[in-house]
């Protein structure tokens, strides 16, 4: 029997991040791969000012993000587990893009205008940093995608795989 090691207290404790004023008007449509990368470039910056070995970029990961962004904007809700959704949990998603994870964890949130809006969102939040800088997670995959009315939705996924 494999042993899994769930961040799951520490995410869904501080798992969302949500704009800093409900008034913050939507981005002037960057490119969700684009933004995607920023945020990389950006997570991967605040793990070197810390001391941290900076993330590898994994393609099973970027698309267990994606899907989770695609899902929360077609939803239009924002939570890490969706009830009804096609891949309601995390894991859901690693396993429908063939991820073998020995640990995992998600950072979500929406509305922020820019990568480095959501970066400091996160790296304020102490669940989110604490993620951002966890040292047992090697791989990032990030996610943007917009609902119907522009508003974009935004996840990093961090795992190391088995």
């Amino acid at each position: 029997m494999r042993r899994t090691f769930f961040v799951w207290l520490l995410v869904l404790a501080a798992g969302c991040a949500s704009p800093a004023s409900p008034t913050e008007a939507a981005p002037a449509a960057p490119s969700g791969g684009g933004v995607a990368s920023a945020i990389v470039d950006l997570t991967n910056a605040e793990r070197s000012k810390a001391g941290v070995t900076t993330f590898r970029v994994n393609a099973q990961l970027m698309q267990a993000a994606q899907l989770q962004a695609d899902q929360m904007a077609r939803l239009q809700r924002m939570e890490h587990e969706i009830s009804g959704a096609q891949y309601p949990k995390p894991a859901d998603r690693l396993a429908a893009v063939g991820y073998r994870w020995g640990t995992y964890g998600e950072n979500i949130a929406m509305g922020q205008t820019t990568a480095a809006a959501v970066m400091d969102s996160w790296m304020h939040s102490s669940g989110h940093r604490a993620n951002i800088l966890n040292g047992a997670f090697r791989e990032i995959g990030v996610g943007v995608a917009r609902d119907s009315t522009g508003r974009p939705y935004y996840v990093q996924v961090f795992a190391t795989s088995l």
